[in-house]
C-alpha cells in the first residue's frame, strides 16, 4: 500500500542515512506482525547506490532449525556443501570471502526470528568487524535475534520500533481502497489496530480474503504452535480477554507460559490475572479462521468454567459480547458491567451494541445506553434517553448511585447558559454519601465553569477537592478545575500547582475515559491562558494522543509563538475534516482567520493585510450576541440561537478574542473598543486573565480606557502573563521608548513573538527619531530575534529554499568557521565582496554578525 509505504517514510530515511554513517555496520528494525518491517526494509535496500551489492535473506519456520539454512543457496551457487561448512567451522571465513568482493555489502535479512542462530551468528561477526552494512527486520529481541541486539546495545547498529501509523496515513489507506472515513472512525481504527497496517486494512475494506490468503507473514507468530494451545488461542481471540484460572482448568500451564515466553499472549498478575493476545492482527487472524460452528462449540465448552468464577471488565465483556453474538440472553447485571468498563475505556459504540442487545428494561441500562450515546456524539438521542428517565413516575426511586450519574448527564446535555431549566436538582438534597454527591458537585462544578459561573464553580471544586472521602478520580476533575479557575482569575502560579497535581492523579488506577475527557481540555486551556506555552503543546497529545483534536489545538499556542505558517496549516486542514459546530470549530476558526491575515502581513510587510474582512464577521460583536453577563447578576436572560450542550463561556470568549485581533489587523482603532467591551465582560465575571489578553491588544490599538484598565488589573495577575501586562499598560500609558523596549522584552520572554515584534518595531521607530543608538540596538535585536522566529516558522527546508547557490555556500562556511577571505577563495571572490553578500545575507536572515548567523543556520538545519 502506498500510504503505508508513505507512514514508512521516516525510518526509510532514518536508516538510509544511518548506513551512510562509517561509524554504523547496520540497522535493526523491530515491530509487531504487520506494522510493516519489509516494507521499511525494502525502501532501504531501494535507497542503497547502484554500485553497492544487496545481499537479500528470508527467515522462515522451515529454515529455521537448519544449521546457515538462509545461506544455502548462495553458498550453492558458489560450489560449497552447506553440511560441510556448517561441521568443519569454516562458514565465517567463506560467508565473508563472498560478501568481500568489491565494495561493503547491504546484508538485508527479514524475519530474523525464524533464522538459525549459526547464521546470525556469523553476520553479527561480520557487521562487528565492519565488512558488511547489516539490516535486520524481527518482531522481538528475544533469542536468536539477542545476537543482533548486543550489537545495538554495543552502539554499532542502530534500532528502530515500528509504532504504526498515524491518523494522516490512515486516510490514506483508506483513500486508497475507495473509503472515506470521518475523524471519529480514524480515531476509533487506530485505538483498535494501534497502527498496525494490516489489521486497518482489515478494519477498512472487511473480510474480503478468504481465509487460504490470509495464511503467510500473518501466521508467523502461530507457527509451531500446538493444536491444543492454537485452540487455547482461538477462544481468547474470540473473547478478547479471558480469565487466567479459567484457561488453567483447560491446559496444562506449562502451554500457557510456553505462549507467553514467545510472545504470543500476555498474563497479568494479581488475583484476577487476564490473558489476552498480544497483537491485534494476530487476534483478527484467530477470529478470522474460526468458522462459526466451531466459534459456538468453543463457546459451550468454555460458559460452564466461567458462570463458576466472578468476571470483572475486559474479560467480562468480552464473555457477554461473544454470548450476545450467539442470541443467547445474557443477565442484565451482567451487561450492564461489561457497558460500564466499554464506557470507561472509551469505547462508547461496542457499549451501545450490548445495550441494545439486552432486553432488559433496567433504567440503568438506559441511564448507560444514554452515557453511550453522548460519549459517540449523538446528543439527540441521550436527551430523549434522559428526559424519558427524568420524567419516569417512579425516577424518585432510584439508588443514590443512580440518581447522582442521571443528574450528572443531565447537566451535561444541558446548555450551561440556562441553569434554571434543569429538572434533578432536588437530587442533590437525596444523597447521603460522599461519593455520590462528589461525582455530583464536580459536574455541577464543571457546568457553572462552562456558563461562565466561575465563583460558583470554584466553590463547588474547593468542596470535592478538599473532601478525602470522594473517591480520587472525582477529586482529579477537581483539581485541573481549580486550576484552571485559578488561572482564569489571575492567580497563576497556584493555578499551573493544581494542573501539575492533576496530571498526576491521571496515574491513579481508577482514572477513567470521563476523567481523560474532562481534564484534559481543562488542563490545556489552563496552560495556554498561564503561558506555558511548551507543556500546553504537548498537553493533549501527551493524555489525549487519539483525539481527533488534540494537533489542532497546538496551533493556537503555535500563533502565540510565532509558527504563524504551521498553525494556519494544521487549521485549514482540521476545519476541512472537522464537524462545521460546537465551541471547539468557533475557536478554530478564528485562530484560522487571524493565522491567514498574520501570513498576509507578513507577506506584504506591513500592518495590514490587503484584502478588508467582511462586516459580518463582526456582526455578532454589533448586536452584543455575548449573553451571560446576567448570570453575573442572578437575573435570566433568553440565549441567542439554538441552545448548545458544548456552550463553553471561555472558549466562546477566546474566540471572539481571536477574531477581534483578526478584524484589528485591518482596522485597529475600529476593532479596540470591542476588545475593551470584552475585557469588561471578562472582568466582570472576575477573569482577570482573560481580561488582561483583550485589554493588552485594546491598549496597543489605541484604546485609552483599555490602558487604564489593564495597569489596575495587571495587579491582580501573577506570573509572567502579570509581569507582560504591567509592561504593555507602561508603554502604552508613556512616551518614553524604553518602556516600550521593556515591553517587547517581556513579550519575548513570554513566547509572544507576534506582539514583540510589533513593540520592537514602534520602540525602534521612536529610538531613530531620538537618535538614541543603544536603544537602536536593542529594539532590532528584539525585533531580529522575533522575526527570525516568524521566517522561518515552517522549519529549516525553508530557510534553503530562500537562498542562492552562492548564499547556501556562504551559509555553509560561516558554519564551519571560514574566515571572510577563505569564503573568497573558496568562491573566487574579493574579501569586499563577500563582505557586501553576507551584509545583504544578515539583512534577510534578521541576524545581525556571524555569530547569529551560524546559529541560526544550526537550528534550522
Amino acid at each position: 500500500m502506498r500510504a503505508a509505504q508513505s507512514g514508512s517514510r521516516a525510518e526509510i530515511v532514518e536508516i538510509t542515512r544511518s548506513l551512510a554513517n562509517p561509524d554504523v555496520y547496520g540497522a535493526l528494525v523491530i515491530g509487531a506482525s504487520g506494522m510493516g518491517k519489509t516494507t521499511v526494509i525494502n525502501g532501504v535496500a531501494a535507497n542503497v547506490a547502484p554500485e553497492v551489492p544487496v545481499f537479500r535473506f528470508r527467515g522462515s519456520s522451515l529454515i529455521a532449525s537448519r544449521n546457515l539454512g538462509i545461506f544455502e543457496v548462495l553458498l550453492s551457487s558458489e560450489g560449497e556443501q552447506t553440511p560441510e561448512i556448517a561441521s568443519g567451522g569454516a562458514a565465517l571465513s567463506i560467508i565473508g570471502r563472498i560478501f568481500g568482493r568489491g565494495h561493503i555489502p547491504v546484508v538485508i535479512i527479514d524475519n530474523a526470528d525464524q533464522v538459525d542462530e549459526h547464521s546470525l551468528s556469523i553476520v553479527s561477526q561480520l557487521a562487528a568487524a565492519g565488512r558488511i552494512k547489516l539490516v535486520a527486520a524481527a518482531e522481538t529481541i528475544r533469542p536468536p535475534v539477542d545476537l543482533l541486539a548486543a550489537l545495538w546495545a554495543a552502539g554499532k547498529v542502530v534500532r528502530t520500533d515500528l509504532e504504526g501509523l498515524d491518523e494522516a496515513a490512515i486516510a490514506a489507506i483508506a483513500r486508497e481502497t475507495g473509503h472515506k472515513l470521518d475523524d471519529r472512525t480514524i480515531v476509533a481504527y487506530r485505538e483498535r489496530s494501534r497502527g498496525n497496517p494490516r489489521m486497518l486494512r482489515k478494519l477498512i475494506v472487511g473480510r474480503a480474503a478468504s481465509i487460504d490468503s490470509q495464511r503467510g507473514s500473518g501466521h508467523r507468530a502461530l507457527w509451531n504452535v500446538l493444536p491444543v494451545q492454537k485452540r487455547i488461542l482461538e477462544s481468547i481471540a474470540m473473547a478478547g480477554v479471558l480469565p487466567y484460572e479459567a484457561l488453567r482448568s483447560m491446559c496444562e500451564p506449562e502451554l500457557l507460559d510456553n505462549l507467553e515466553e514467545r510472545g504470543i499472549i500476555s498474563i497479568t498478575r494479581g488475583r484476577h490475572a487476564e490473558v489476552a493476545v498480544v497483537e491485534p492482527a494476530v487476534a483478527q487472524i484467530l477470529r478470522d479462521s474460526v468458522r462459526p460452528s466451531q466459534s459456538l462449540q468453543l463457546l459451550r465448552e468454555i460458559t460452564p468454567i466461567l458462570e463458576t468464577m466472578p468476571l470483572v471488565g475486559a474479560a467480562l465483556f468480552g464473555q457477554v459480547r461473544w454470548t450476545q453474538d450467539w442470541g443467547v440472553p445474557v443477565d442484565s447485571d451482567k451487561v450492564l458491567g461489561a457497558a460500564l468498563w466499554a464506557n470507561e475505556r472509551g469505547d462508547f459504540a461496542a457499549a451501545i451494541d450490548l445495550l441494545r442487545g439486552s432486553s432488559s428494561e433496567d433504567p440503568e441500562i438506559y441511564l448507560e445506553l444514554a452515557r453511550a450515546e453522548r460519549g459517540r456524539g449523538d446528543t439527540v438521542e441521550a436527551e430523549l434517553i434522559v428526559d424519558r428517565l427524568v420524567s419516569s413516575p417512579r425516577a424518585g426511586e432510584g439508588a443514590d448511585r443512580y440518581l447522582s450519574r442521571l443528574a450528572c448527564l443531565e447537566l451535561r446535555l444541558t446548555d450551561p447558559r440556562e441553569p434554571h431549566i434543569l429538572r434533578t436538582e432536588w437530587v442533590r438534597d437525596r444523597l447521603r454519601g460522599a461519593v455520590d454527591t462528589g461525582r455530583l458537585d464536580v459536574t455541577r462544578a464543571q457546568f457553572d465553569v462552562r456558563g461562565g459561573r466561575l465563583q460558583e464553580g470554584q466553590e463547588l471544586s474547593e468542596r470535592v477537592f478538599r473532601n478525602r472521602d470522594c473517591l480520587p478520580r472525582h477529586r482529579q476533575r477537581a483539581c485541573s478545575l481549580l486550576g484552571k479557575i485559578e488561572i482564569m482569575r489571575g492567580r497563576i502560579e497556584r493555578g499551573l500547582e493544581y494542573l501539575n497535581q492533576a496530571e498526576m492523579m491521571f496515574s491513579l488506577p481508577d482514572t477513567t475515559s470521563f476523567e481523560v475527557e474532562d481534564s484534559a481540555p481543562q488542563i490545556f486551556i489552563g496552560r495556554y491562558l498561564a503561558g506555558d506555552w511548551d507543556r500546553a503543546r504537548t498537553t493533549l497529545q501527551r493524555l489525549t494522543p487519539l483525539r481527533a483534536d488534540s494537533s489542532s489545538s497546538t496551533a493556537l499556542v503555535d500563533l502565540w509563538t510565532g509558527h504563524i505558517t504551521r498553525a494556519q496549516q494544521t487549521l485549514d486542514k482540521a476545519l476541512a475534516n472537522g464537524p462545521e459546530r460546537g465551541g471547539e470549530y468557533d475557536l478554530m476558526q478564528a485562530a484560522l482567520h487571524l493565522a491567514e491575515g498574520l501570513l498576509q502581513m507578513r507577506k506584504k510587510s506591513t500592518r495590514s493585510p490587503s484584502t478588508t474582512v467582511p462586516d459580518d464577521r463582526i456582526a455578532r460583536f454589533r448586536k452584543g450576541e455575548r449573553t451571560g453577563r446576567s448570570f453575573v447578576t442572578g437575573t435570566k436572560e433568553p440565549i441567542d440561537g439554538v441552545p448548545r450542550a458544548d456552550y463553553d463561556w471561555c472558549l466562546d470568549y477566546l474566540a471572539d478574542l481571536l477574531e477581534l485581533e483578526a478584524l484589528a489587523l485591518a482596522a485597529p482603532e475600529k476593532i479596540a473598543d470591542e476588545m475593551h467591551r470584552l475585557g469588561a465582560e471578562a472582568a466582570e465575571r472576575g477573569a482577570h486573565t482573560l481580561a488582561a489578553y483583550a485589554w493588552m491588544e485594546a491598549s496597543r490599538h489605541g484604546n485609552p480606557a483599555a490602558r487604564a484598565n489593564l495597569l489596575s488589573t495587571a495587579e491582580n495577575v501573577d506570573g509572567d502573563l502579570g509581569g507582560l501586562a504591567s509592561a504593555v499598560a507602561k508603554a502604552c500609558l508613556s512616551d518614553d521608548y524604553e518602556a516600550v523596549i521593556d515591553a517587547a522584552d517581556e513579550a519575548l520572554s513570554f513566547g509572544a513573538v507576534v506582539m514583540c515584534a510589533d513593540l520592537a518595531r514602534s520602540a525602534r521607530d521612536r529610538a531613530v527619531q531620538s537618535r538614541d543608538s543603544a536603544a537602536i540596538k536593542h529594539a532590532r535585536a528584539l525585533l531580529d530575534s522575533s522575526l527570525r522566529a516568524i521566517t522561518f516558522d515552517a522549519g529549516g527546508a525553508e530557510l534553503w529554499a530562500i537562498l542562492t547557490e552562492m548564499e547556501k555556500q556562504l551559509v555553509a562556511g560561516v558554519t564551519e568557521g571560514a574566515s571572510n577571505s577563505e569564503l573568497g577563495a573558496r568562491l573566487h571572490l574579493s574579501v569586499r565582496t563577500v563582505e557586501w553578500h553576507l551584509g545583504r545575507l544578515y539583512r534577510r536572515l534578521h541576524v545581525s554578525d556571524r555569530h547569529e548567523l551560524k546559529q541560526i543556520a544550526r537550528s534550522l538545519a
